[in-house]
C-alpha cells in the first residue's frame, strides 16, 4: 500500500506526499531494528544474569572446598609443631598422641584441588567473557584462576619430591598395624622415645613440616583469592557469599 502511494505521489509529482511516505518507510525500518535491537539485548542481559548466576554458585562451592582443606593443613601443622616441640623436649606426658601421630604421617598430604568449572568453561568458550559484570569482578576472577593454577602447580612438585623420599613406616620407631576399624585396615604406630633418638626421623620431620606449612600458605593464597570473586559475584547477582564448608570426614 505504501508502495502504490509513493508510485501514485511520483506520477502526479507530489513531492510532499513522497517526503512524507519515505519518512514513514523509514521510521518503520528503524522503528522494527530497534524493537529488534531491545529484544535481543534483553534476552543477552538475561544470559548473561543467569550465567553470573550459576558462576556464583560454582565459586560458592569451590571456596567451600578451599576452606576445608586450609582448616585440615591449619590442624595438622599446629599438631606437628607440638609433635616437633615434643620430640626436642623429650616430653610425652599429656599429648594426644593419636592427633601427633596423624601430624607426623600426613607429611605427604597432596591433594589435587580440582574445583568445578563447568560454568566458567562454558562463559569463556562462548565469548562472553568480556562483557561480563565489570572490571573489579573480572580482575577477581583472573586472580582466582591464576591462584589455582598455581596452587596445582606446587602440589604436583611436592608430590615429584615426596616420591623421592622414605616413608614415615621406614623409620625404626614407626610402623603400621593391622586396625578394622579404619577405612583402610591400618593405622600407625609411633614409639616417641625411640623417635625422639632419631635424627634422620627428626630432620625428615623438620624437612617435611616446612613444605607442609608452604603449602598451608599457598591454599589459603588461594581460598583468599576465591573469597574476593565470591563477593564480587555476590555483588552483581544481590545474592550472599555463603560457602558451604564439607564434611573432611
Amino acid at each position: 500500500m505504501i508502495l502504490s502511494r509513493i508510485s501514485k505521489a511520483l506520477k502526479d509529482q507530489n513531492w510532499l506526499a513522497v517526503g512524507i511516505e519515505f519518512v514513514i518507510v523509514v521510521a518503520g525500518v528503524m522503528l522494527a531494528f530497534q524493537v529488534t535491537q531491545f529484544s535481543q539485548d534483553h534476552a543477552e542481559a538475561q544470559r548473561r544474569a543467569v550465567a553470573l548466576d550459576r558462576l556464583h554458585d560454582e565459586v560458592e562451592t569451590s571456596t567451600g572446598i578451599l576452606a576445608m582443606f586450609v582448616g585440615i593443613y591449619e590442624e595438622l601443622n599446629t599438631d606437628r609443631t607440638e609433635a616437633l616441640e615434643r620430640l626436642q623436649a623429650r616430653d610425652f606426658d599429656g599429648m594426644d598422641e593419636e592427633a601427633m601421630t596423624d601430624a607426623l604421617v600426613s607429611l605427604a598430604l597432596f591433594p589435587a584441588f580440582s574445583p568445578p568449572e563447568g560454568v566458567y568453561n562454558e562463559i569463556v568458550t562462548s565469548g562472553m567473557l568480556s562483557g561480563l559484570g565489570d572490571t573489579a569482578f573480572r580482575d577477581a576472577l583472573s586472580r582466582y584462576q591464576s591462584s589455582v593454577v598455581f596452587l596445582q602447580g606446587q602440589i604436583d612438585y611436592f608430590r615429584l619430591l615426596s616420591t623421592a623420599e622414605p616413608g614415615m613406616d621406614s623409620f625404626p620407631s614407626v610402623w603400621l598395624e593391622y586396625d578394622p576399624t579404619s577405612s583402610r585396615g591400618r593405622r600407625h604406630v609411633v614409639h616417641w622415645p625411640a623417635s625422639a633418638e632419631d635424627w634422620d626421623l627428626y630432620q625428615h620431620v623438620l624437612s617435611g613440616n616446612n613444605r607442609m606449612r608452604a603449602m598451608e600458605t599457598w591454599w589459603r593464597d588461594t581460598l583468599d583469592a576465591a573469597l574476593a570473586l565470591c563477593a564480587e559475584t555476590a555483588r552483581l547477582t544481590g545474592e550472599a557469599c555463603e560457602p558451604e564448608r564439607p564434611d573432611a570426614s
